[in-house]
C-alpha cells in the first residue's frame, strides 16, 4: 500500500533508502500547498500551479527539506500563458521559510514578486529570484544570506518582464556574500557594473543589460572570476527576432584596455553581441589562462585581417567568431590574419555567419599549424565555391560543418558563371546574402542560437 495519502497530487520517489524522498507536484492546478506531503521530503517541486499565498505554516512538519522549486505560480503577463494571466504577485509573508533549518536550494522564479522575501533561513546556499519584479537591491536585503554561495537575480527587467525603471543596487549589497560564487543579474536594464563584489566570486552574469563602459575598478578584486559575461549590452541590432536598442550612435561597449587586468583565472570570457569593431591585444594581458572567448555577433569583419589579438592568447581552446559579417558586404574570401597561427592550444573554431563568397587556401593557411584543432564552423556563410582538398592541410580536425551554404567544385562554378553570362546575367553578385530579406528572415539563420535572446534561460519545465 501506498506510504502517502492518494489524495496527494504528487509523484512520490523514494531514493538510496529514503535519504532522498522527491514530490513533484509540477503542473497540477493546484491553488495551495497539498497536505499529505510526507514529514520526510527532501525535495519538493511546486513549479507551474497558481499558489497565491505562502506563509509560516506552509511547509509545516517539513524538517527535513533541502529543496523548494515554486518556481511559475504567477508568471509576468508577456511570459505567461495567455489562458491564466496572473495579475497579482504571490505574497511570500516574513519568515515562511525560517524554519525550514535543513533548506540549501530554493526556487521563486516567475512569480512577480516585488522583493527578496523576509525571514530566509541562514543555512540557504542557492536562491534563485529569477523573472520577479525586483528593481532594487538593498544591503538590507541580503543580510541574512551568510551561507548563500549560488544567487540568481536575472530578467527582472526586460522587454518581455519591463519594470519601467534603471534597475538599482546599492554600492556594498554584495559585499557581506563572502561565500557568494555565482552571481546573475543579467536582463535587468542595469546601466553600470555594481561595484564592491565578493572577491569570492567565480561566476558573474551580466549580459543583456543597459551597460555601455566598463574599467578596471570594475573587476579590480574579483581574482577568483573565472566565467565572465558582458554579452549583448552594446548589441548589434540589425536583424535581431527580439526587441533590440543599440548603443547611442551604435558605439561599442566601451572596454579599457586594462578592465580585465586583475582577471588572472578567468577561463570563459563572453563579449557576444557588443558591436565590437575591434579586439585590443591588451584586453587579456593578464587572462593568461583564457580558455574561451566569444566574440560573435559583432562587427570584427574587417578587424580580423589584420588583428594580432591571437598572439596574447597562448592557452585558448575555444573561439566564436560568427555573424560577424558586414552589412551590405559579400566578400571574395575571408581573409584570416596570420596571427591566428599562434592559438596553438586551439580545438574549436567557429566562423559561422561571416558571409563570403569563396573559401581558399589562403584562407584556411594560419591554421595549419593548429595540431590540436578539432572542430572548425564554417556554416551559414553563403560559400558558392571552394576545393574541399583544401582542408586536408589542416592536421588533427575531426569535424568541420559547411551546412547551410551554396558550395560547387570550381568546374561547376566556371559553368554556372558561363550560363549566366550566356543568358544575360551579372557574372558576380557582391550584395551580401543576409540583406536579402525573405532568404534571412525565413531561412535557418535565425533558428541558431546566436539570434535568440538568451541561450541560457531556463523555463519553467
Amino acid at each position: 500500500s501506498a506510504w502517502y495519502p492518494k489524495s496527494l497530487q504528487c509523484d512520490v520517489t523514494r531514493i538510496s533508502n529514503d535519504t532522498e524522498v522527491k514530490v513533484d507536484c509540477t503542473s497540477r492546478g493546484l491553488t495551495s500547498i497539498p497536505t499529505g506531503i510526507p514529514s520526510n521530503t527532501t525535495n519538493l517541486t511546486l513549479t507551474i500551479n497558481h499558489i497565491p499565498h505562502i506563509n509560516e505554516t506552509s511547509f509545516l512538519g517539513l524538517n527535513n527539506i533541502t529543496e523548494i522549486d515554486l518556481r511559475c505560480n504567477c508568471v509576468p503577463i508577456k511570459i505567461g500563458p495567455k489562458d491564466h494571466v496572473c495579475t497579482k504577485s504571490v505574497q511570500v509573508d516574513n519568515g515562511s521559510f525560517w524554519r525550514l533549518k535543513s533548506l540549501k536550494s530554493l526556487y521563486l522564479d516567475g512569480n512577480q514578486l516585488p522583493s527578496i522575501p523576509k525571514g530566509l533561513p541562514p543555512n540557504i546556499m542557492l536562491l534563485s529570484l529569477e523573472v520577479n519584479s525586483i528593481s532594487s537591491i538593498l544591503k538590507e536585503n541580503l543580510t541574512e544570506l551568510t551561507n548563500i554561495q549560488i544567487l540568481y537575480l536575472g530578467q527582472n527587467c526586460y522587454f518581455r518582464n519591463p519594470c519601467n525603471r534603471s534597475y538599482h543596487v546599492e554600492e556594498d549589497a554584495f559585499l557581506q556574500l563572502d561565500k557568494l560564487t555565482l552571481l546573475s543579474l543579467k536582463s535587468n536594464n542595469l546601466s553600470y557594473v555594481p561595484h564592491k563584489l565578493p572577491s569570492s566570486l567565480k561566476e558573474l552574469y551580466l549580459y543583456n543589460n543597459n551597460i555601455q563602459k566598463v574599467t578596471p575598478e570594475d573587476f579590480h578584486n574579483l581574482t577568483e572570476l573565472e566565467i565572465l559575461d558582458l554579452s549583448g549590452n552594446c548589441p548589434r541590432c540589425h536583424n535581431a527576432p527580439f526587441p533590440c536598442v543599440p548603443c547611442p550612435n551604435n558605439s561599442p561597449l566601451q572596454i579599457d584596455e586594462n578592465t580585465f587586468l586583475s582577471l588572472t583565472k578567468l577561463k570563459i570570457l563572453r563579449l557576444h553581441s557588443n558591436s565590437l569593431t575591434t579586439v585590443q591585444p591588451k584586453w587579456f594581458q593578464g587572462c593568461k589562462t583564457l580558455q574561451v572567448l566569444d566574440l560573435s555577433s559583432n562587427f570584427l569583419a574587417k578587424d580580423i585581417t589584420h588583428t594580432s589579438f591571437p598572439c596574447s592568447l597562448p592557452f585558448l581552446e575555444e573561439l566564436d567568431l560568427s555573424f560577424n559579417y558586414e552589412l551590405q558586404r559579400y566578400p571574395s574570401s575571408l581573409n584570416l590574419s596570420g596571427t591566428f597561427s599562434e592559438l596553438k592550444h586551439l580545438r574549436i573554431l567557429r566562423i559561422r555567419g561571416f558571409v563570403f563568397q569563396e573559401l581558399k587556401k589562403e584562407d584556411v593557411h594560419p591554421l595549419t599549424s593548429l595540431n590540436n584543432l578539432e572542430m572548425i564552423d564554417l556554416g551559414t556563410n553563403f560559400i558558392k565555391l571552394t576545393n574541399l582538398s583544401i582542408l586536408t592541410g589542416l592536421k588533427s580536425f575531426h569535424i568541420i560543418n559547411l551546412s547551410d551554404n551554396k558550395i560547387s567544385s570550381p568546374s561547376e562554378a566556371k559553368h554556372a558563371a558561363a550560363l549566366s553570362m550566356a543568358r544575360g546575367f551579372p557574372k558576380q553578385d557582391d550584395t551580401s546574402p543576409m540583406s536579402r530579406g525573405a532568404q534571412y528572415q525565413s531561412g535557418e539563420v535565425r533558428e541558431i542560437h546566436y539570434f535568440r535572446y538568451d541561450e541560457y534561460a531556463r523555463s519553467c519545465k
